[in-house]
């Protein structure tokens, strides 16, 4: 671990794991690499600005559903600014939820999130949202003529 790091040492619970190793699924596909958590928390830690009041509620319903406490030791070696801020998203965590948060709380909010939004583009994606409408197309979703 190198000056410009910081190690975390976790005890987290098998739900919290099958999380930890989806995101990594997700963000090594997503990148076409072999990524790590470590890699997938140090890309993701520093796009976390804000917590609106939706997020609020989704997150507590999930750290409450979803219980991050338990017998499975994960090591995490992140760079100092993502360490900061994830100190940073912590507290504001605890602000908005009104009660302590435990840093494998907030790994898991922060996984949570990131596995909703992908899920939420590959959505998008077969659904055909994403892609802008097509000169001649009727707006049909079926894309039958009238």
């Amino acid at each position: 671990m190198g000056a410009d790091s910081r190690g975390y040492t976790l005890d987290i619970s098998e739900p919290l794991f099958r999380l930890t190793t989806e995101s990594i699924r997700l963000h090594s596909n997503e990148t076409r690499r072999y990524q790590t958590l470590d890699d997938l928390l140090n890309s993701r830690i520093p796009g976390i600005s804000k917590i609106d009041e939706e997020d609020t509620k989704n997150i507590k319903h999930h750290i409450i559903t979803l219980r991050s406490s338990g017998p499975i030791r994960v090591q995490l070696c992140i760079t100092e600014s993502s360490a900061d801020n994830l100190e940073r998203i912590k507290n504001l965590l605890e602000t908005k939820l009104m009660t302590e948060v435990s840093v494998s709380d907030t790994l898991s909010a922060l996984l949570f999130d990131y596995v909703v939004e992908k899920r939420a583009v590959r959505t998008i994606a077969t659904l055909g949202l994403d892609e802008p409408d097509q000169p001649g197309s009727n707006g049909s979703a079926n894309g039958t003529h009238s």
